[in-house]
């Protein structure tokens, strides 16, 4: 496929797609509307505040943080958050301490999560954005959209269709459709996500289309980031806002911004991790050019790829994406073909090439094609659960929790199970794991109507406690 047309075609729907269509027709945030000239002075400031309501929607709420430092009479930048499951406090709390740093507004959708219809989603962004402008003085130059998962594929649609949005922190996955204007894009991903081979596609894609792009790779699997991975992507907003004249240059982030991606260049070569390191000097260079001197960055990245073993990791990449892909489609369409012995026997095969690899780029892809079918049996699970086949559901949880043991959303649906089993003990019990684990969707556990037999037991009582904990993002 040319890069020329992947920015169309890099949606894959079965990973985590949040919503689906398109809305090409009207503007989804209104981003550039006069915002109105009285605001609301009774915000709090310098905490997380979990639910705020909007006014002209009383069904739609945000997450909100205002630096401690914040007034009306200035504009601030603003990122909008969009998680997967709805959890607005958890990328708030996450990041609040480098929105207080560099003076963001943070505000994130209680609505958006995986699941929902396109117009659920695009209106409840809207209502977010529309009521935050409203209320809080934002800078309409130096609007940002941040999401996870199926939630960074709304982030990216709300810049798509919206000219308004000068930036995205896409993470964990891509853009939910091609841009009709453009705005800059800082991806990160773990090198264990099942979505990584196709947000290296989308960063080739944004090169050969002209956008300002940068790729962050960690060694982690599908979460959000940590919070030094997301101030670097922070950083780099605010250096690109720089040469795009939408703030005052600073040479403090400027040299925050070099030191950081510095220590990451090193880092990746003295791993050996040429790709990354490739990844990372272009950045700096594309990034840096033009505010600071990046001739010695320049030479280093042209001595690197010069080299011929990175030109064999560009071309065993390459060959490794076609493979995972081939294998994604493979396990993923025999999925419910087989039993759970054979899945064991499978997922046991697929572990042992994690450890006899020949390659460290060959032992990740391994490593996330079983977190891929981690991610197929909770979709089998959730559908067999939702029909009614529990002989079925039973098998797809089996295989769930093999492939992906500590994911709580496997307790989650275990927990459903048992209940439509008929054994609340033992649905208390998966439960109970669950929030250990840290499972944090408070709207979906209190909203379940699985559960309705159980609220008033003390044991689900202590669990929605913790659950709660965990929405917030206290246990983090």
């Amino acid at each position: 496929m040319h890069t020329s047309k992947l920015l169309l075609a890099i949606v894959i729907p079965i990973t985590f797609a949040c919503c689906s269509g398109s809305n090409s027709e009207s503007k989804t945030t209104e981003a550039t509307a006069s915002p109105t000239p009285s605001y609301d002075n009774t915000l709090a400031k310098g905490k997380v505040t979990d639910s705020v309501i909007c006014r002209a929607q009383n069904n739609v709420s945000y997450a909100l943080y205002l630096p401690s430092y914040y007034t009306s009479e200035k504009k601030f930048p603003c990122i909008f958050f969009f998680d997967s499951h709805a959890r607005g406090s958890l990328p708030v709390n996450t990041y609040k301490d480098i929105a207080e740093k560099y003076g963001f507004v943070l505000a994130g959708s209680n609505v958006s999560k995986n699941g929902l219809s396109f117009d659920v989603v695009n209106d409840g962004a809207k209502a977010m954005i529309a009521d935050s402008r409203a209320r809080i003085n934002i800078d309409p130059q130096r609007i940002y959209t941040s999401g996870f998962s199926g939630g960074s594929r709304v982030a990216s649609s709300v810049a798509v269709t919206d000219g308004g949005v000068a930036g995205v922190i896409g993470c964990a996955a891509g853009l939910q459709q091609g841009p009709q204007s453009k705005f800059d894009y800082f991806g990160i991903v773990g090198l264990y996500d099942f979505n990584l081979s196709e947000m290296e596609q989308l960063d080739e894609a944004l090169e050969q289309n002209g956008f300002s792009h940068q790729l962050l790779t960690f060694s982690g699997i599908h979460s959000w980031p940590s919070p030094a991975d997301f101030q670097t992507a922070v950083l780099w907003l605010q250096v690109n806002a720089m040469k795009e004249n939408r703030q005052p240059k600073s040479d403090s982030i400027i040299a925050a911004f070099k030191n950081d991606l510095d220590k990451r260049i090193s880092d990746a070569n003295t791993s050996a991790d040429l790709i990354a390191e490739q990844q990372l000097l272009s950045g700096l260079v594309r990034t840096l050019n033009g505010s600071t001197d990046v001739t010695t960055y320049q030479k280093q990245l042209g001595d690197l790829v010069a080299r011929t073993d990175y030109k064999n990791a560009i071309a065993l990449q390459q060959q490794l994406q076609q493979t995972e892909s081939s294998l994604q489609h493979e396990l993923g369409s025999e999925f419910t073909q087989h039993d759970e012995n054979w899945w064991s026997k499978k997922i046991a095969e697929l572990n042992q090439n994690v450890k006899t690899a020949k390659t460290k780029l060959e032992s990740q892809m391994y490593r996330r094609t079983v977190n891929y079918l981690g991610l197929v049996g909770y979709m089998s699970a959730s559908n067999a659960l939702n029909s009614g086949d529990l002989a079925n559901a039973s098998t797809y949880l089996k295989v769930f929790r093999m492939a992906d043991p500590k994911n709580p959303d496997c307790d989650y649906l275990s927990a459903i199970y048992f209940v439509k089993s008929g054994n609340n003990s033992d649905a208390i019990a998966s439960l109970k794991n669950a929030a250990q684990s840290g499972y944090s969707d408070i709207q979906q556990l209190t909203n379940d109507p699985s559960f309705a037999g159980l609220r008033q037991d003390e044991g689900f009582k202590n669990i929605i406690t913790q659950v709660k904990r965990n929405y917030s993002g206290n246990n983090l």
